[in-house]
């Protein structure tokens, strides 16, 4: 069911009036241009997050052209890791199987079923419609025991079965990212890991539980995506659009509604640009304003230890809006900080940006190692789009699990970075483009010095 009540109670009564009033202060009260480029400006940077989000949704569920398409309510595997063709989803890792699947919740509660699993590292991410990772299953979150649980819609209020564990959803609309750690250098774990993917179970609660008696419901009639369409005013129609499936926290509701003055209402295409043709100017400008703002943004994600940017700590996101939109503009389903941490470098140890006409190099001591409780990796980016790099060893990662890595004397463990391959050889070499580049740290279940902000990764240095 469409959420609009619980945007309108929050919408600024004074900010409505300014509008929607009648009588000779009308004129007088009408916001000018340069107020209404400002607040679509920081409406753009608040709400980026929903419609990046639609980005992957449209790509994989709506799309049936797209070689990736999937229906709703199905969970997809997929026993392969990603290459530099995939390009749906930024910074995309290196490290696991993916299993995947958006949730239609309209109708009635889903479930998913997890097997025993204790072989191997796994986890299930459960991602709002303003990504907020609101719930985990997994290893490192609810244990390696088989287990039954139920994603519940935000208007659910009914009894559930006996045994299941509830999992409450604040959107209608949701997305799972299931991983299931393998080493893919390793033919036998490859296998080991598709069989673990076999046994997951997604379905609708009827499904798994025929007495269940689901709510009829429309379907929904999604718009079309283009990337272009974040550049101008269809940018607001897709927002609007998905704004009647979601219930934001308290905080977010009322940011959101204060919107509502620039034609930010939810479910009503976006009629305010089309009847203010006076404010179209500033509309585009505030959208391209607001782009150069989370660009901007987006490189200062947090403090920067040793040439490597430190992802926030702490909840992803709750009421920590501005991490939210530069970690869904540098790295869209980030895990939460618990299940996984992401240093990323954009620059080496002396602040010089990272290109890959030069050589690089980051020596992690004997003992000194990324402190995971499961594994680490590096993964090398292209600054041009965020995505894989390709090169001529097919190597997209490197980490504890690559095979052939070769340590020195002392203990310490060397990894290079370049476009040709260094005089070292290949056995440590991450291949990065002619250009620039950023390498990004994945450390599965971080120890504790990682969390409480003790922990300083090694500098990366120019050779």
């Amino acid at each position: 069911m469409p959420q609009k009540a619980f945007f309108s109670y929050v919408a600024l009564l004074g900010m409505i009036l300014l509008v929607s009033c009648q009588g000779p202060q009308e004129e007088e009260n009408k916001l000018t241009p340069e107020e209404v480029e400002k607040m679509v400006e920081e409406a753009y940077f608040h709400t980026f997050p929903i419609v990046e989000n639609y980005k992957a949704i449209y790509a994989f569920y709506v799309d049936k052209t797209s070689p990736r398409y999937q229906p709703m309510n199905k969970l997809v595997h997929s026993a392969v890791l990603y290459t530099p063709e995939d390009k749906f989803v930024v910074s995309p890792n290196n490290d696991t199987f993916y299993s995947t699947a958006t949730l239609d919740l309209r109708s009635q509660p889903v479930v998913i079923k997890v097997p025993e699993i204790k072989d191997r590292y796994y986890s299930f991410q459960f991602i709002s419609l303003v990504t907020d990772n609101f719930a985990y299953v997994g290893s490192n979150s609810t244990g390696t025991d088989e287990n039954i649980f139920v994603i519940t819609p935000p208007t659910f209020n009914g009894e559930l079965p006996e045994g299941v564990k509830q999992i409450a959803a604040p959107s209608e609309i949701v997305s799972v990212i299931g991983r299931t750690g393998v080493n893919v250098d390793d033919p036998e774990d490859i296998e080991k890991a598709k069989q673990t993917q076999s046994q997951y179970e997604l379905g609708l609660m009827s499904e798994f539980y025929p007495e269940f008696q689901a709510k009829s419901v429309e379907p929904i009639n999604f718009p079309s995506y283009q990337e272009s369409d974040k550049e101008n005013q269809r940018y607001f129609e897709l927002l609007n659009f998905l704004l009647q499936y979601t219930k934001p926290n308290e905080k977010d509701a009322q940011i959101i509604g204060s919107y509502e003055v620039i034609g930010v209402r939810p479910g009503e295409g976006y009629p305010f640009y089309e009847e203010n043709p006076e404010y179209r100017e500033a509309i585009l400008s505030g959208i391209k304003k607001g782009i150069e703002k989370i660009e901007s943004s987006s490189k200062n994600l947090g403090k920067v230890v040793n040439g490597w940017t430190m992802f926030p700590l702490g909840e992803y996101f709750g009421d920590n809006f501005t991490a939210r939109t530069n970690i869904a503009k540098i790295g869209i389903y980030a895990n939460s900080p618990f299940e996984a941490y992401y240093p990323l470098a954009f620059v080496d140890g002396d602040g010089e940006i990272l290109d890959g006409s030069n050589t690089y190099a980051v020596t992690f001591p004997k003992g000194e190692l990324p402190p995971a409780k499961y594994f680490w990796s590096l993964t090398m980016y292209d600054n041009e789009n965020q995505l894989l790099v390709e090169n001529s060893i097919n190597r997209y990662s490197i980490g504890d699990r690559t095979k052939g890595l070769k340590t020195s004397p002392d203990g310490s463990l060397t990894i290079y970075f370049s476009h040709q391959e260094p005089s070292q050889g290949k056995d440590n070499w991450l291949p990065a483009p002619a250009g620039g580049f950023n390498v990004m740290m994945r450390i599965y279940g971080p120890e504790d010095k990682v969390l409480d902000g003790t922990w300083k990764p090694a500098p990366i240095r120019k050779i």
